[in-house]
């Protein structure tokens, strides 16, 4: 069963910045144990004054649970575009149960409260269950934290390398498809060279032909010319002499 989607109804006057989130959760993480230490240690003591350290400790957390909430999701904003599907559904999963434990906190405070106001028993005994209890998940919430950032990388370090690199590599995209362009354009120019001096090439070539067959049959008349008038030569020669004989 799913666990139905919450979120804080809290809208803050300023832009959480990025980054801080690590160093809130500590406090988030360290604050109920200490708590609940000083819960176990007033079993025997009995003090007023450990009473009211942990009252304080735990408003304290409650204050810290709701920073860690919206530092958390500041950087998780940062890094969601960035990540895949596997580690986008990871960071919802983790930003849902911290949203569960901020409002979870608000048992212990109020077991806390009846017990301090009624110095009730039952009320003590049930602070230290709901106090272990969500101390457990609190630990599994900081597993899937760590989870997050070494395993997947969700941070906003790795999202402003990414970001740069990503930045860059459109950069050189960008210069490479002008490259693209310049040298495409380069290739249509030299088509059209090749194109024209092929054509060039062809009527010299023709040109050339048609001269060479113009020479050619130039030479072969003059060829038969030339024979044509060496062949009737010796025949006027012989006629005036056969007359002549005739005369005689």
């Amino acid at each position: 069963m799913q666990l139905p989607q919450i979120s804080i109804p809290l809208t803050l006057p300023f832009e959480v910045p990025a980054m801080l989130h690590p160093v809130i959760i500590h406090f988030a993480l360290v604050l109920p144990i200490i708590v609940l230490l000083l819960e176990l240690a007033n079993l025997g003591f009995k003090r007023r004054a450990l009473s009211l350290s942990s009252l304080g400790l735990l408003l304290l957390s409650v204050l810290f649970y709701v920073a860690a909430y919206f530092t958390g999701k500041a950087d998780g904003s940062e890094a969601f575009e960035l990540l895949g599907d596997e580690a986008r559904e990871a960071l919802g999963a983790h930003k849902m149960l911290g949203t569960y434990l901020v409002y979870a906190l608000l048992i212990p405070l109020a077991f806390k409260l009846v017990a301090m106001l009624l110095a009730q028993k039952w009320a003590r005994g049930a602070l230290i269950v709901t106090l272990i209890m969500f101390i457990s998940f609190m630990v599994k919430q900081g597993y899937d934290g760590g989870e997050l950032v070494y395993r997947y990388g969700v941070n906003v370090a790795a999202v402003t390398e990414a970001q740069a690199a990503a930045s860059d590599a459109r950069d050189e995209l960008a210069d490479m498809n002008e490259t693209v362009t310049e040298q495409a354009a380069e290739i249509e120019t030299l088509k059209a060279q090749i194109a024209a001096m092929q054509q060039q090439a062809g009527e010299s070539f023709g040109e050339k032909m048609d001269k060479a067959v113009t020479d050619a049959v130039s030479k072969v008349k003059k060829i038969f010319s030339d024979d044509n008038a060496t062949k009737a030569a010796p025949q006027e020669e012989k006629a005036p002499s056969a007359e002549t004989n005739g005369t005689i």
